[in-house]
Formats: structure tokens, sequence, C-alpha cells
């Protein structure tokens, strides 16, 4: 009741909606250890909920001062703060969306070049209803990889249920000769074709369920209803950071309503590598609310890991994306509702997301990326992972060139 009167009260002095305040409190909170400045915090800001929030921006970035400053960040102090006059803000806020707009023009025409031109060739991709539509489908269908359900979706959207011409054969079910091909990628393969449930029929003389039936018996097996994150799969989740560079840190203290952060960290860690749990430095730190449920630091450590796996922080400059704040948290929170949805827990971003898309649009973001976040974190979760498979041996070559000589040392030791 004390928290909810505050906020009634901090919404009328700034003449703002208290549900908009929610909003910019937790989306403050999301950033506020990413950005460089004040600066940079106020146009994020303003970026995501437009100028009107301009004028709660200072009072934001000082309340969740002392937060940072307690674990180690030096944020802008308040005289850099009050140094600023609203008026400048908008003003800087404004030439910054005019330089956006061209910098998305040019993003476009590189996405285009690559993988990511499959979110051009389908109408309407980046409209919030078809974007949630896919998600919604990829989330769904768990026995399907995320880049094979996209792909399905993308080439039929409302497709029931995809099988193999095979597997449909053990249903009593045949392909029929127009149906339509959906293209999927194949483990140590090129493609392989599957079909809907609509592109099959009977077989003649063959005892098959009717498609209710079926459809009926899929949902179930689909169906998830845990909740919560085992805690088995969490533990193999954060047994697996060290692989990817990444120190863990659940002494963090902060607010409910805050998760974690990603950032570049050096702290000893020990990898395996070989038969030998080696000591070396790690590349980045993930601290995470020790106040939260365990469901709630696994939705945390995916959304970090989310940030990473999407190149918003990563091992070399070179291969780092130049994203802006809306972006980078878009496509992070995207891939934690993605594993979650997957998984069958209880999601905590679907709202969250949905304020990205005021406009009709989503962001414009790299569902290539989204996707193989999505399946490696999905890898870490059920997999030991082996030092040479993890992002850190691949795209850091002086770890790769570290883990090699260890490799080498123990042949030698072995002769």
């Amino acid at each position: 009741m004390a928290y909810n009167k505050q906020i009634e009260d901090i919404a009328e002095k700034y003449g703002i909606s208290t549900d908009l305040l929610k909003i910019a409190r937790e989306y403050a909170l999301s950033i506020i250890f990413h950005t460089r400045s004040f600066m940079d915090f106020a146009l994020s800001m303003m970026d995501y909920l437009g100028e009107d929030i301009c004028c709660i921006c200072k009072e934001l970035y000082c309340e969740f001062y002392q937060v940072a400053f307690t674990n180690g960040f030096h944020l802008d102090g308040s005289e850099v703060v009050d140094s600023f006059s609203l008026d400048y803000l908008v003003n800087c806020y404004y030439k910054e969306k005019e330089n956006k707009l061209k910098a998305e023009k040019k993003r476009e025409e590189e996405f285009k070049s690559n993988v990511d031109e499959l979110q051009f060739l389908v109408e309407q991709c980046r409209s919030s209803k078809r974007f949630k539509e896919m998600l919604d489908f990829v989330g769904k269908f768990g026995y399907l990889a995320p880049y094979n359900a996209m792909l399905v979706d993308m080439q039929l959207p409302g497709a029931k249920l995809v099988l193999t011409g095979k597997k449909w054969r053990e249903y009593g079910r045949k392909v029929k000769p127009n149906a339509q091909k959906l293209i999927t990628l194949f483990p140590f393969g090129p493609i392989q074709c599957m079909f809907d449930i609509s592109g099959t029929e009977p077989i003649e003389g063959v005892k098959a369920k009717e498609d209710a039936e079926l459809l009926k018996e899929w949902d179930e097996i689909l169906k998830k209803v845990e909740g919560n994150i085992k805690p088995e799969l969490l533990k193999q989740l954060i047994n697996n950071l060290p692989s990817y560079g990444v120190y863990y840190d659940d002494s963090f203290l902060a607010a409910n309503t805050y998760g974690g952060y990603l950032m570049p960290y050096k702290h000893d860690i020990k990898v395996q590598i070989g038969h030998d749990l080696v000591k070396t430095t790690s590349r980045f730190m993930i601290s995470v609310n020790q106040k939260q449920t365990d469901t709630e630091k696994f939705h945390t450590i995916c959304h970090e890991l989310g940030h990473l796996l999407c190149r918003h922080l990563y091992y070399n400059e070179q291969a780092k994306r130049r994203l802006d704040k809306k972006e980078e948290e878009f496509e992070a929170e995207t891939v934690a509702w993605l594993v979650c949805k997957r998984m069958g827990i209880n999601n905590p971003s679907e709202q969250y997301l949905a304020t990205y898309a005021k406009d009709g649009q989503i962001p414009l973001c790299s569902i290539d990326l989204i996707m193989k976040a999505v399946t490696e974190i999905e890898e870490m979760i059920n997999h030991e992972t082996s030092i040479k498979s993890g992002k850190w041996y691949q795209a850091d070559k002086d770890f790769k060139a570290f883990v090699d000589d260890v490799i080498k040392k123990q042949k030698r030791k072995k002769r």
C-alpha cells in the first residue's frame, strides 16, 4: 500500500499516469547498468516511452544511483545530472531520433543481405501482431528446434501440427500429392521436408486417428504445467556459464523488481578442459538479485545470456552489434520469453514485450540471432557444455589459444 501511494504521489507530481510511471521504473532498472552516462540513460528512456517521460528521468536516475554505487558502478553524479535542462534533453532526443531513422534504413539493407532476409520475405513480419503469432508458434512447438519452428511459421502461418512424411505414416496417414513442402534444417545434413496435418490424409486400409483426435493428443503432449524451473535444470545452466566466460554472482541485493545485469568482469573461474578443471579469468559477470525465486533467477540468466548471444556485449569488439538500448532489451527479453515459453514456465515478460510495439511495429531485431540464442540456451539447460562448443572458445582467439595449449600439454603428459 505504501509503495502504491508513493507511485501515485510521484505520478501526480509530474503529471503522468501511474501505469506509465511503473513501466518507466521497470525499464530504468533494466538499463541503468548498461548506459554510459545520464544523457545515454535519458535518451534511452525517451526512445522507449516518448518525450513525455523526460520530466522523470532525473529522479529515476538519482533514485537508482545508490543501488549502482553499492554494487561498484560509478554513474554520473548529481552535479552532472542537474546540469542538463529538460529542453536540452528533448532537443537531443529529436536529433538522435533523426539520426536513428537514417541508420535504421541502412541497417535494413544490411539485414537483407544475410539470413535475416527471412523476416523481410514475409509481409508485415515487423508488425507486433504477426511477430507475436510467430513467437507463440515457436514457443508452443518445443519438439521443433526454434529455428525450424520459425521457418515453418514463415512458410505456413497457422500450421497446426508439422511432422515428417515418415512420422505421419506412423499415425496411419500419408502426404497428399499436392501438399505444401515445409523446408526445415536437418542436423548433419542440408534440409528436410515436413508437412502440416492439413497436407495429409488417412492411408487406405490402415486405421488412422481422426484429425480432431490427433490434434487433441498432441495438444496434451505439448502442454507443460510445471510453471517453475526444476532445480536441476537451473543448476545445469549455472554450471555451464564458465564455459561461456561468465562468472555467476547471486549476492547482488536490490529491490524485488530488479533482476540483474551482465557486464564485462574479470574474476577467477574454473573451466573443464579435457579431464582437468583449469583456472582462468572470466570475461563477463551475470549478477542476479538474491531476493528472486529460482524461476525468476532463471528468467534473469536467460535474459542476460540473450544480451551476450545476440552480441550486445561480446568477446571481440569487431563482432559486437551496435543497437540502441530499446533494441537490445527487446531482443534479450524475447530470448528469455521464448526459452520460458518452450519450457512451460510462468512467463513474466509477455506484457513487458508488448510495451515495445505501441506503434504496431516491433523494433528492428535479428530474428536469426534470437532463435540461435534460444537454441544455445536450451543446450546449456539440458547438457554439459564442452569448452570447444561454447561461444567463448569460438569467438575469442586468445582463449582458444589458451585452451589449445592446455590440451597439447595434456597430450604430452600422456605419452
